[in-house]
């Protein structure tokens, strides 16, 4: 079931943001997500809209959309795989018609899966805070 975020939702999201960005094997510290984790949930998400996917009463997606920029998508590990990053994106296309996004270039899992629902890479560049490269992803109705 997809739902709008609620404030008891914000210790499971953090589970989720954490385990789903670290599942991810990307070249960070190791403890960057924990750390950034508090960033997300203290001011990232007051700045969006933001939609759960809960399954069994428990919150194990979020994806959040500030305007036309998808600031986050993630999904408990547990459960990739599922069709539920998939759902949550769609619902937000049907309400946004136009998006766009970063992806760090060694995410291939995720510049597939926003491939394969549209989205084309448009630029690049290096994030400032980790020092990855990243893709800029842009999906546009036609």
């Amino acid at each position: 079931m997809i739902r709008t975020l609620k404030s008891s939702d914000l210790p499971e999201i953090k589970n989720v943001y954490i385990k789903s960005n670290s599942a991810n094997n990307l070249n960070v510290p190791e403890d960057h997500f924990l750390k950034d984790g508090l960033f997300y949930i203290n001011e990232t998400l007051h700045k969006c809209q933001n939609w759960i996917f809960e399954s069994g009463g428990q919150a194990v997606g979020i994806i959040s959309v500030s305007h036309d920029y998808i600031e986050g998508l993630f999904v408990l590990p547990k459960h990739w795989n599922k069709g539920i990053g998939s759902e949550l994106l769609k619902y937000v296309l049907y309400i946004k018609k136009e998006l766009r996004l970063q992806v760090y270039e060694s995410n291939i899992n995720a510049i597939n899966f926003y491939r394969k629902h549209g989205f084309k890479i448009t630029g690049g560049g290096i994030c400032q805070i980790t020092g990855l490269p990243y893709f800029e992803m842009n999906y546009e109705t036609t």
